[in-house]
């Protein structure tokens, strides 16, 4: 699983989320226009323009007077000091800068970016800008710039970066990740953050990363700055710039063809029939038909040790799992380390099991991830000593044999526990065993597995392919090469997973089908499933309306088999914004549009009498149903489940 970055702030919380990764991070998008512009990503709108007269703070000038008075300058963005600057790689430069002079009433220096050569990558390719000052452990600060487009070949009409202040290798720790964009006009930014760690000279760093994509551009980066407010000042004391995302609209087009989709693909026709002890049918009967499960999978990953604790929590926890999911597996439990012990006593093969039996016992779909996730910092102690740090591709060859037992261990241990399983993990930055041993050998993992598992779906899982905006094309590019090597070594792989953690600005809507069709076009013979879905952000409202729009867009594409979400408590959640339940068990109303859809808009109940046949006929969503029906004075209960692809005709013997 991919850590993900999250811009602090959003107005409504006063803390952000440290995330940690040495890849690529998602992206957010956010501008304080009162313009609305639509792009391919995003749609951005703020209720009030910023006034943009000069005022000085403690130690700068800068040109919102909505910035309150106090800040201490922490980086040099005026351009009196060049920034560093490098130029990514994709056979060549992607990119290259120039100090330009630009009329603007507030500043006379931009850096202008020309972007002839992106790698798909946001991070390949940066202009950045140190801290100055060293910033304190729960300090409050504002990033502040300005961005416009200068020309783009980009079909939307707009141009794209990617801003992120983060530390230095080897972790990458982002404190800030935010989509930039513009078409045309210049665009200011506020993005107030509560560091959760202090901040070094020499080790933090704001960047504007422009090598994300596929489309060459050009962009002018204006006055920069960030301010600290140290402890005197909240987050939501500062400006921040409202997000949005394109299709939000209640309105939008894709709702109608998403609600076709559903209707065609979702559901199917059922018959049934009712006779007596004599074969007669049973004509003019009342009967009562309730859905009580979905075919289609709306899941959560779960921690074992809360699962099975013995405190209210717990307690909770499970009352929610059962209300709100009818699929699951472990977010953490099933990764090599913890399973061999090397997280500490919480994690651990009894309780592990115990709690994929408790899920069993209550017939949830279990999925088990992961079986490899190749690289050197992603696999256990145990094997780390047999690859160097500074070489992983001068691994021994060892690590071969080691990866096939634990596949042989884990497999034949949870066999009748589990339904499926992710095989292979983030191959796009996670390729050390690849790098030593060659691409062949996850053909050789998908085999071992098989080997175990005759039957069990068996994926391939990925992060930064439906989020970034959707335009992480490097990454997509190298997901669809692997499925396809994959299957033309006739590696057992069935199904393909898409992570889908999204940050500050999701992706717009019909974006994400997009990409799914991609894949299907790609794949017909895979089925898709999101893996490891949240939204990390402040923004309750936006969380909630992207939770539903997210939930039908997935929903309605027919090659998809469900959705899993990366937990839902904020105690039991890696990025706390992204639960479905506060601490104290309080529902957000992400959790609400999650119910609603699948319990109420997705739900069907159906009632009425039989006809001369002694027939019933419907239709209805795929799942599994109970019928009533008084017969002779006597209530009778029967379930059948209405499949895709089948008959569904059904006939009942009445007492």
């Amino acid at each position: 699983m991919l850590i993900l970055s999250a811009c602090g702030g959003g107005g409504s919380s006063g803390n952000s989320t440290v995330t940690k990764s040495t890849a690529p991070s998602s992206i957010a998008a956010i501008s304080s226009s009162s313009l609305v512009i639509n792009t391919s990503s995003s749609r951005m709108e703020s209720s009030s323009p910023s006034s943009t007269t000069n005022s000085s703070s403690s130690a700068s000038q800068t040109v919102a007077s909505s910035i309150p008075a106090g800040g201490i300058a922490t980086i040099k963005g005026d351009y009196s000091v060049n920034p560093s600057f490098w130029g990514g790689d994709n056979n060549g430069p992607v990119g290259s800068y120039t100090l330009v002079d630009v009329d603007h009433p507030h500043f006379t220096k931009a850096a202008r970016i020309t972007v002839t050569n992106p790698a798909g990558a946001s991070w390949n390719g940066q202009l950045s800008f140190p801290i100055t000052r060293a910033i304190a452990k729960d300090d409050v600060i504002i990033i502040h710039t300005w961005f416009r487009k200068i020309s783009t070949t980009d079909e939307s009409g707009a141009c794209f970066a990617s801003l992120f202040f983060e530390t230095g290798a080897p972790d990458y720790t982002k404190y800030a990740t935010v989509e930039l964009s513009s078409t045309g006009e210049w665009q200011e930014y506020f993005i107030p953050v509560k560091m959760p760690e202090a901040g070094t000279i020499g080790n933090l760093d704001l960047k504007i990363g422009f090598g994300g994509g596929n489309k060459p551009q050009i962009f002018e980066i204006g006055f920069t700055e960030i301010l600290n407010f140290e402890k005197k000042l909240t987050v939501n004391d500062l400006p921040v710039t409202q997000i949005t995302y394109e299709g939000r609209d209640p309105n939008a087009a894709w709702r109608t063809e998403a609600a076709a989709r559903i209707e065609q693909h979702r559901k199917g026709d059922f018959e049934i029939r009712f006779i007596d002890a004599n074969n007669a049918a049973v004509i003019d009967k009342a009967i009562d038909v309730k859905f009580k499960r979905h075919a289609y999978h709306f899941g959560s990953v779960i921690v074992s040790n809360i699962l099975m604790g013995n405190n209210s929590d717990s307690e909770q926890y499970r009352n929610k799992v059962l209300e709100l999911f009818n699929q699951s597996g472990t977010e953490n439990d099933l990764k090599w380390a913890p399973w061999i012990g090397e997280w500490g006593s919480d994690y651990n093969q009894t309780t592990t099991k115990a709690a994929l039996q408790w899920l069993k016992d209550r017939d949830y779909y279990l999925r088990g991830h992961v079986m490899v996730w190749p690289s050197r910092r992603n696999l256990p102690n145990l094997v780390k000593p047999y690859i160097p740090e500074t070489n992983p591709a001068n691994a021994d060859p060892i690590v071969k044999s080691l990866v096939l037992n634990h596949i042989d261990d884990i497999a034949s241990s949870t066999k009748d526990l589990l339904d499926e399983w992710d095989v292979l993990n983030e191959p796009y930055d996670n390729h050390d065993l690849m790098d030593a041993f060659g691409d062949g050998v996850m053909v050789d993992w998908f085999n071992r597995a098989r080997a175990n598992l005759p039957a069990h779906p068996l994926y391939i899982n990925d992060y930064s392919i439906l989020s970034a905006g959707g335009r992480d094309t490097a990454h997509q590019n190298h997901y669809e090469n692997t499925i396809r090597y994959l299957l033309d070594n006739n590696a057992p792989i069935t199904g393909v997973g898409f992570q889908s953690h999204f940050s500050e600005s999701p992706t717009s809507i019909t974006k994400i089908y997009s990409i799914i069709e991609r894949y299907h076009q790609a794949f017909p013979d895979l089925e898709f499933r999101s893996t490891e879905f949240d939204i990390n952000t402040t923004d309750q409202a936006l969380q909630a309306d992207f939770t539903r729009d997210f939930l039908t867009i997935f929903f309605s594409h027919p090659s998809t088999v469900g959705v899993q979400l990366w937990g839902f408590w904020e105690n039991a959640h890696w990025t706390k914004n992204a639960a479905f339940y506060t601490a104290d068990w309080t529902e957000k109303p992400n959790a609400t549009a999650w119910k609603e859809l699948i319990y109420s808009t997705w739900w069907n109940n159906f009632s009425g009498s039989t006809d001369d046949l002694g027939k019933f006929n419907n239709r209805g969503f795929y799942g599994d149903y109970e019928v009533d029906v008084t017969h002779n004075g006597k209530k009778q209960t029967f379930t059948f489940s209405v499949k895709k692809g089948e008959a569904n005709q059904f006939q009942f013997t009445l007492d």
